[in-house]
């Protein structure tokens, strides 16, 4: 008859067993995802990417096997390959545990252009002076596909700390980020995802927090589509009027406010709407006319904020949630404004 206080053993053994046997299963999902993709799909859960969960998998093995092994009582005769064992998932444990621990600070920040989300998210983690990243795709609801790499200085982190900015032109994604805080500058090119309605209303990429995405904004009060469709009206007015000259499209046609197109979006936190305008122009004086519209939603009393070569003004309260301004003129002439509506029920 086995002795009653056997018993205890034999059941931490199982539970290091039945640790060991999930963690080994996730290891094998994550790689499996991986072979089967030739490297161009890997498994992304929150921030955590293939490598953190991995290198976590493979510490929790390690742990349970110790503990398995520890708490095995074999014959004497088997003695020395107990210790061997528990030897070398020691040595494990620890390669494990440092791997993770260079592994864990990691950030996840959703890719914004002009207040809404571009389908792109970037990974980030820190490594002693520097930082890495990784832009992905998702897929599907675990499924993600690395589209591209960053690096940074100084443990500079561009993306969960608002410093990079994303432009659109002919299908392609310009995607500019800070280096190192307040110096040099990189860009990586992507294709812009089709066939996909973004959620907008996006709060400044500055506010970000770790772990995790951009924050949108969301009103303190219930606003309706035509309250928020009379502000935007209005924020039209007064920023066009305060333009130097007559602002006009590509084809050098005066802009109308109240013909400006707009678009519907989803909330980007529950359910409903936000009216989205995109304008396009020139004007005479291009610098002068993006520093007295900036002036004009400043006297409004929306709040301030920066991106690299974009500047932001928002509310947390207000019919509008948003304004961008970024001026183009070295590039192709224009100044680029969004107009971007608090949550709205839809219609």
């Amino acid at each position: 008859m086995t002795p009653v206080s056997d018993h205890p053993q034999r059941r931490q053994v199982r539970i290091a067993g039945g640790l060991f046997a999930g963690a080994r299963a996730i290891v094998i999902a994550v790689i499996t995802v991986d072979r089967l993709s030739a490297g161009a799909a890997s498994v992304l859960l929150g921030p955590l990417d293939d490598q953190i969960i991995l290198s976590a998998s493979m510490l929790v093995a390690s742990l349970a096997l110790v503990a398995g092994l520890w708490n095995v009582s074999p014959p004497t005769w088997m003695l020395p390959f107990k210790i061997l064992g528990l030897l070398g998932a020691v040595v494990t444990v620890l390669g494990a545990g440092v791997f993770t621990l260079f592994s864990i600070d990691v950030s996840r920040t959703t890719l914004v252009e002009g207040g809404c989300d571009t389908g792109y998210v970037v990974v980030e983690r820190t490594l002693l002076l520097g930082s890495k990243g990784t832009v992905y795709q998702q897929e599907g609801l675990f499924i993600a596909s690395p589209m591209g790499r960053t690096s940074a200085d100084d443990a500079h982190e561009p993306f969960a700390e608002g410093d990079y900015t994303v432009t659109t032109t002919d299908g392609t994604l310009t995607i500019e980020y800070g280096v190192d805080r307040g110096g040099p500058t990189a860009t990586l090119s992507l294709p812009a995802i089709v066939d996909r309605v973004p959620s907008c209303g996006y709060a400044p990429t500055g506010l970000d927090t770790r772990p995790g995405s951009t924050e949108p904004t969301t009103p303190t009060e219930v606003l309706t589509p035509t309250s928020v469709d009379a502000a935007i009206d209005q924020l039209l007015d007064d920023s066009l009027a305060a333009a130097a000259g007559t602002p006009v499209d590509a084809s050098g046609t005066p802009i109308d406010a109240s013909t400006a197109e707009r678009s519907l979006v989803p909330c980007v936190d529950g359910s409903g709407v936000q009216h989205h305008v995109d304008l396009q122009f020139r004007t005479d004086d291009n610098a002068t006319s993006v520093a007295q519209i900036l002036g004009v939603w400043d006297d409004a009393g929306y709040e301030p904020d920066r991106a690299m070569q974009e500047d932001i003004r928002y509310s947390e309260t207000g019919p509008v949630a948003r304004l961008t301004m970024r001026d183009t003129t070295s590039i192709d002439g224009f100044v680029r404004m969004t107009i971007t509506s608090a949550c709205v029920p839809a219609q």
